[in-house]
């Protein structure tokens, strides 16, 4: 996955330059007590990490609910970078019909391809991230299951239920 363990109360989170930058500005920034302390950028096994407070050090068998902020959640120099040079991507149109089969258009069905930025466009249209602003990517529970099939989570009433079952019925943690 994208994080490892670090010494004692930290995580090594992969490496991304954007995050990166972000996490040094938040540590200026008044949102500072809202988000883990950043401790710069450490090598391990020929990988670049960024190294963070592990907020559950304190707790014992916490469950963990992984979200994705924003009505998209890429960069526009992404999407602008992929357009410049359209890339046909086998391996995104197959991500894409084992979500919905009829999403791709017949031109990308005859080429078993889709670039990135349509991808992407179509990856934040089936989820929340449009309507709702966040989408739920993964949740790992205390008792160590798993679920990161969230893709199509995408109306309140669908988001709420998820909730639900993840704080197991107590709904006096969602007031």
């Amino acid at each position: 996955g994208s994080f490892k363990a670090a010494d004692s109360g930290k995580i090594l989170k992969r490496f991304s330059e954007n995050e990166k930058e972000c996490f040094e500005r938040l540590m200026k920034d008044p949102l500072r007590s809202c988000v883990p302390c950043f401790h710069g950028v450490v090598e391990r096994d020929g990988e670049s990490y960024i190294q963070l407070d592990d907020l559950l050090t304190d707790f014992e068998g916490p469950s963990v609910m992984d979200c994705k902020m924003g009505i998209r959640t890429y960069l526009e120099e992404e999407l602008t970078k992929a357009r410049e040079k359209p890339k046909l991507r086998k391996d995104m149109y197959k991500k894409m019909i084992e979500v919905d089969p009829l999403a791709p258009t017949a031109e990308e069905n005859a080429q078993h391809a889709v670039t990135k930025p349509r991808y992407m466009q179509w990856r934040e249209t089936i989820s929340s991230s449009a309507n709702l602003g966040f989408r739920i990517e993964g949740i790992k529970k205390a008792d160590g299951t798993c679920n990161t099939n969230f893709k199509t989570t995408k109306t309140q009433e669908q988001v709420l239920q998820v909730f639900v079952e993840f704080i197991e019925g107590n709904t006096t943690i969602l007031v």
